[in-house]
């Protein structure tokens, strides 16, 4: 552990480490006038927190093993931490807007056009006759440092100060690293933030924007994922089918990683709302049907839905040989201080079925899917997954140039609508959703007579200011901006769901935490959080 590690700008200690292998050029100056962005807006993130002089003691202790990323996977790194005046730690399936985000956050402050950050591919053409050079890198486009990775990942490098990035080989006898000073983090699930909370680095995360969740395929869903008739009620049999293809050996899923990426909380959410659903509607009625078990037994049989299902699921109560459950626990990279991925331990049973007589009742959920030997566990998903799809066969070695060609083969993945809204927006019509490729109609579809609303539900982000913060007015601008009709007007064109009001006025306030634990309350409106940190107490 390390402790006032703030002393230094994490940015400047990787030069020492590296010897200076990262470009330290000019940084551009804001020309933001005198907008006052913190008063223009009844939802405003009125937080101040505090700057720490060199003899303050942070809130935070640095610690834990660094964050790690394939290199192959390392494509939504933007702009240079050595100059930026905003490092931005945005949960990855915002990349599909934040380009235009940024742009509207420019007009917004009053420090540009609009036209900047923009896309300049990196090969020599006619109309492109020159490479990315020093001058380039330092135009008012790269006055922000941006991540769009999972969350998790940002997670443990905003925990750890620390980011190893490939380097994965036996000759790399030192891993390459960098460091950053996070002004802003952004994540899919409220979990995050309590751990950051329990940790010192944030006493408020404030919501500003929502998703949900799709099933990407191949266009034309060749192999009939949720689409099956089983009983004529299409409510019920969507779900049904998606869980039993979810399952089955004949079925390749991109399961997303359960550690680090943000969506999986999502995704586990619907496997159980989805099981649910289909358990309290069984009317007894018998299926009859040929399935492949995942350890690839052939079954012929009339059963009820629901004992498809436990017989399905019963088949990766433990994880199969090759499976990514079993592969993470071997390896020791389990995460979470798992020390088994079996069904029952992992909390998949039906609530109340405590005496497993004569089994347990299993209740579907992400480590059904784990556990399947055949299963491809997603790094960043929304790479992998539309890559992946594009491979033809899973037996067929990869050739260079093929499509799909350095991604593993799959047949079917969770994906954010707006991810799939990009690839359709962007002209790759190969892939489609469950509902199909209407960008107004995405999504799993949900049950016309779920009540309560919990199969597929709305997911909603939040950001929170970082004790890390070395521009605490831009990061508290930026909170701001994002949840204005501006920045609210940015994202839903890119196919989110924006907030009302009241939504706004949500999220949560986190105590100072004792012995590394911080309790949450719910936020309501600005000012109703005790912003702890700016007393630089600790």
């Amino acid at each position: 552990m390390i402790k006032g590690f703030k002393e230094k700008k994490m940015s400047e200690l990787i030069l020492a480490i590296t010897g200076g292998a990262l470009i330290a050029g000019s940084g551009a100056v804001f020309a933001h006038g005198n907008h006052d962005h913190g008063k223009k807006y009844g939802h405003e993130y009125a937080h101040k927190h505090h700057k720490h002089d060199k003899d303050d003691v942070p809130s935070y202790t640095l610690q834990g093993d660094c964050a790690f990323l394939p290199a192959d996977r390392a494509t939504e790194f933007h702009g240079n931490p050595m100059t930026s005046e905003l490092n931005l730690g945005m949960a990855g399936n915002q990349w599909v807007v934040f380009k235009e985000a940024m742009q509207a956050f420019n007009v917004w402050i009053g420090a540009g056009d609009g036209t900047e950050p923009d896309f300049r591919d990196n090969t020599i053409t006619p109309e492109n006759p020159k490479k990315w050079n020093l001058a380039d890198l330092n135009l008012d486009a790269n006055r922000y440092f941006i991540e769009l990775i999972p969350p998790g990942q940002i997670r443990n490098q905003i925990k750890s100060g620390c980011m190893l990035l490939g380097n994965d080989e036996d000759r790399n006898f030192l891993p390459g690293n960098f460091q950053v000073d996070f002004d802003v983090f952004a994540s899919t699930n409220y979990n995050l933030m309590q751990d950051l909370a329990n940790n010192g680095f944030i006493d408020e995360a404030v919501p500003y924007i929502k998703n949900r969740l799709d099933l990407m395929v191949i266009n034309g869903n060749p192999l009939g994922i949720g689409t099956d008739n089983y009983t004529g009620n299409a409510d019920f049999d969507v779900q049904f089918d998606i869980i039993m293809d979810m399952l089955s050996g004949d079925i390749v899923a991109s399961n997303l990683d359960h550690i680090n990426e943000g969506i999986h909380n999502a995704a586990n959410n619907y496997m159980g709302a989805a099981h649910d659903y289909v358990r309290s509607r069984d009317d007894g009625s018998l299926i009859t049907m040929q399935y492949t078990l995942a350890d690839g037994t052939v079954v012929n049989d009339s059963m009820t839905a629901s004992d498809w299902i436990q017989m399905a699921l019963a088949n990766v109560a433990v994880p199969q040989d090759g499976s990514p459950g079993k592969d993470r626990l071997v390896s020791g990279d389990a995460g979470e201080n798992h020390t088994s991925h079996d069904l029952v331990d992992r909390g998949c049973v039906v609530a109340g079925d405590m005496t497993y007589d004569p089994a347990p009742t299993y209740r579907f959920c992400e480590f059904a899917t784990l556990n399947k030997g055949n299963t491809h566990e997603s790094r960043v998903h929304h790479v992998e997954t539309p890559g992946g799809l594009e491979r033809d066969d899973p037996n067929t070695p990869e050739e260079e140039g093929a499509p799909g060609n350095g991604f593993a083969y799959v047949d079917v993945g969770f994906v954010w609508i707006t991810e799939l809204a990009y690839q359709l927006n962007n002209g790759n019509l190969n892939v489609t959703g469950m509902s199909g490729q209407d960008i107004a109609n995405l999504g799993i579809p949900r049950p016309t007579d779920d009540a309560s609303g919990v199969v597929n539900r709305d997911i909603t982000y939040s950001l929170a200011l970082l004790a890390t913060s070395e521009n605490q007015e831009r990061g508290r601008q930026f909170i701001n901006f994002l949840r204005s009709p501006e920045g609210q007007a940015a994202y839903t064109a890119g196919g989110f769901t924006g907030l009302t009001a009241t939504e706004l006025d949500n999220g949560r306030c986190f105590t100072r935490p004792v012995d590394g634990a911080s309790t949450a309350t719910v936020r309501t409106g600005p000012g109703s959080c005790d912003d702890w940190l700016k007393n630089g107490s600790f």
